[in-house]
């Protein structure tokens, strides 16, 4: 059996959060203050035995803020487990779990498993029944806000069931347990479903046969290992049983000879005559006991544990091994401990906090895929800044978390992505999951941590992207939170379906040439437009009611529509004269930049292919300054991806930028004066509507209408 679920309601910023977790090494990915730490707490509340939770250190901050007023509310955590053997089947605690009867609605609407081997465990902390009936019985909106004023935090209960089948994170099945409370409303305790809720559990009993370990961000190490019930204790706690007897009596027999040798050194026994002696002194013969001082080393072979430490071979101590090394070692021995406790509990789960702290690179990798050897009789949950780490990680056991204010979303990158594979894109040979896998690599990081994304076919795009956006509007993509991929190709369904409702809920803006023809032009190509044209076609099918996916086009390709823009051809030119040595050749290109579609056209490739369209991108960019102008399907692209962090800091950082180089000395000081006096939301707000009213045709302005446009 393992854990497949986790659904935590009301707890700290995790309002409706639901967790999937496989065998094996999972990871759950976010940025600060997302939750991770919140949602590895929960786990803990309910299923660990050294986490000490109870009604006494309930606290307010423990309920969601997005809730406002917590009184009435509960706070719902649950652990699905699935897979369970029919050995486990056969253990008293796994009955009490199984649903006696499977729920179906429930199955198909939330589980979505392919067998009914399962158990639940949940915890409720909500007010005690009184409270809830008092609720329940109010006959006025009035009445009710006065009994709820009165709600402490002493007036909540734990509740710890079983067998429950209910989706909580759904807000009408919460309603139903609970009630309507913001209307008023309470659900009367008298009519419980314990088809819902569950029966109630002796939470002790689970508590002995689950073990959760938990190696925290700040963990010292060293501590732990001195502590009395450290992984080697445990880990001869479990052994000695299989101690011969013949060891254990010769142990016993050079144990006390040891004693006999300790007690029989002069000095030793030196000390207990002077001790005699003194107390002759001070109570006189009659009175004073008779002392002596011995070694009275226990012979207790299960007391030796105590005694028993680890050396590395190099060094006479381990305390001077490094944090990363020590930290190492502490994960090693907590493993060996549970698989050899693993006949005595039914499942282990180990908790890491930023295993990345203080380990090199590489180490973190191979420990990442080591874990995986673990899977018979240890689960891990990991939480992690590190891209190293994301890079490695299975997509199907990752769990990422996106914060929006107050409240944490809980994201699965590869929920019904195979799914979408075999459906959608006809993929027979391999699933789209192990595609992504293979197909991403090292760009994995930038897809699960970037607040939105942008996808392009080719290094020029790459390149030049990044510098016209910092270039021309004083923010880099990184600020904004963006992450750039090349795919290298046109096959952008590939990583664009991983942005989705039932996914990744961030926005994805795809940015491809449609190779429209020009007239007369020898280089374009009617088969490379119908190419352009049916690429178009295929992406609107695929994520046209996908509000987090959108496609932007370029009409020619980006070198050319580069160059359509008058003002960019300066930038041009000077690549022109870096690139060629013959003046007639110069001369000739740059005649052509300047003149009809057609003969632009073919300069502008026949330069960018003599060079390498992608080193042709960076030599254009070391020209390119704050007066190059975007073509508006990048602009649209960038905005699009930019929808959740274009909040008013950046606005003002951008639009400062952009100002400082006006060349209109009156309406620049007008506009930097009242930039100055902007101390409130709603002067902040003026300043970047009078920016755009002033300067329409400005890079910035284009790029914050258009974001205003798609609601961010």
């Amino acid at each position: 059996m393992y854990l497949k679920y986790m659904q935590i309601v009301n707890y700290k910023n995790l309002k409706r959060a639901c967790f999937k977790f496989d065998k094996g090494a999972n990871t759950i990915i976010g940025e600060n203050d997302s939750g991770k730490s919140n949602a590895m707490a929960a786990l803990r509340i309910l299923l660990d035995d050294t986490y000490y939770y109870n009604p006494k250190r309930l606290k307010e901050s423990d309920f969601s803020d997005a809730l406002g007023d917590w009184r009435g509310h509960w706070i719902i955590l649950s652990a699905y487990f699935d897979e369970i053997s029919s050995e486990e089947k056969s253990h008293e605690i796994c009955k009490d779990i199984i649903p006696e009867k499977e729920n179906e609605d429930f199955l198909k609407s939330y589980i979505r498993c392919e067998n009914f081997n399962y158990g639940v465990v949940t915890l409720f902390i909500r007010p005690r029944k009184a409270v809830r009936k008092a609720l329940f019985e109010a006959k006025t909106n009035t009445e009710f806000d006065v009994i709820r004023k009165t709600i402490k935090l002493t007036d909540y209960e734990f509740v710890y069931t079983s067998r429950s089948q209910l989706d909580f994170t759904k807000e009408h099945n919460y309603k139903h347990l609970v009630g309507d409370i913001d209307a008023g409303l309470y659900a009367n305790p008298e009519l419980e479903n314990i088809n819902l809720t569950g029966g109630k559990l002796d939470i002790l009993e689970i508590w002995k046969h689950v073990s959760v370990v938990c190696i925290d961000a700040l963990r010292d190490v060293e501590a732990e290992m001195r502590k009395p019930k450290n992984p080697i204790k445990r880990i001869f706690d479990v052994i000695q049983s299989e101690i011969v007897d013949g060891d254990i009596n010769n142990i016993k027999g050079k144990i006390k000879e040891l004693n006999e040798a300790i007690s029989n050194v002069d000095q030793v026994s030196g000390i207990g005559r002077r001790i005699n002696g003194k107390l002759n002194e001070m109570i006189g013969m009659i009175y004073s006991p008779d002392i002596t001082l011995e070694s009275r080393m226990k012979e207790d072979i299960s007391t030796l544990s105590k005694y028993l430490t680890m050396l590395p071979a190099d060094k006479q101590d381990i305390d001077l091994l490094g944090l990363g090394h020590l930290n190492m070692l502490y994960v090693a021995l907590k493993l060996v401990e549970f698989e050899l406790n693993r006949n005595q509990e039914l499942i282990n789960i180990m908790i890491l906090e930023e295993p990345e702290a203080h380990i090199h690179t590489h180490i973190q990798k191979t420990l990442f895929n080591n874990l995986q050897v673990s899977v018979e009789y240890t689960q891990v949950l990991m939480t992690t800044h590190s891209t190293h780490l994301s890079e490695v990680a299975d997509i199907t056991k990752v769990n990422v978390l996106k914060g929006d204010q107050n409240i944490s979303k809980v994201m699965q990158p590869a929920n019904g992505l195979d799914e979408f594979g075999k459906n959608n894109l006809k993929l027979k040979d391999l699933t789209l999951t192990k595609c992504l896998e293979r197909y991403l690599d090292a760009k994995r990081s930038v897809l699960l941590f970037s607040k939105g994304v942008i996808l392009v076919e080719g290094d020029g795009e790459e390149i030049l992207i990044p510098s016209l956006v910092k270039k021309t509007m004083g923010v880099s993509l990184d600020e904004l939170g963006i992450g750039l991929i090349n795919i290298g190709s046109v096959a952008f369904e590939n990583v664009a379906c991983v942005f989705d409702p039932l996914r990744l809920q961030r926005y994805c803006a795809i940015i491809t040439d449609l190779d429209q023809i020009i007239p007369e032009a020898g280089k374009c190509s009617k088969e490379a437009a119908d190419r352009g044209k049916s690429r178009k076609e295929k992406l609107a099918n695929l994520f046209g009611s996908n509000p987090y996916v959108d496609s932007f086009y370029a009409p020619y390709t980006l070198e050319v529509d580069f160059a359509n823009e008058k003002d960019n051809r300066e930038f041009i030119e000077n690549v022109i004269e870096n690139h060629y040595k013959d003046e007639a050749t110069i001369k000739r290109h740059k005649a052509n930049l300047n003149g009809n579609e057609k003969d632009r056209y073919d300069t502008v490739l026949t330069v960018a292919k003599s060079i390498g369209k992608g080193w042709y991108a960076t030599i254009l960019s070391g020209y390119i300054d704050e007066r190059a102008i975007i073509p508006d399907y990048i602009i649209n692209a960038v905005a699009f991806a930019s929808r959740e962090v274009m909040k008013m800091p950046i606005k003002l950082k951008m639009a400062c930028y952009s100002l400082n180089e006006y060349i209109d000395f009156e309406k620049k000081l007008q506009l930097q004066e009242q930039y100055k006096m902007a101390n409130t939301e709603e002067k902040k707000n003026q300043f970047i509507k009078d920016f755009c009213n002033e300067f329409p045709q400005d890079i910035v302005t284009r790029f914050l209408i258009k974001v205003e446009e798609y609601g961010a």
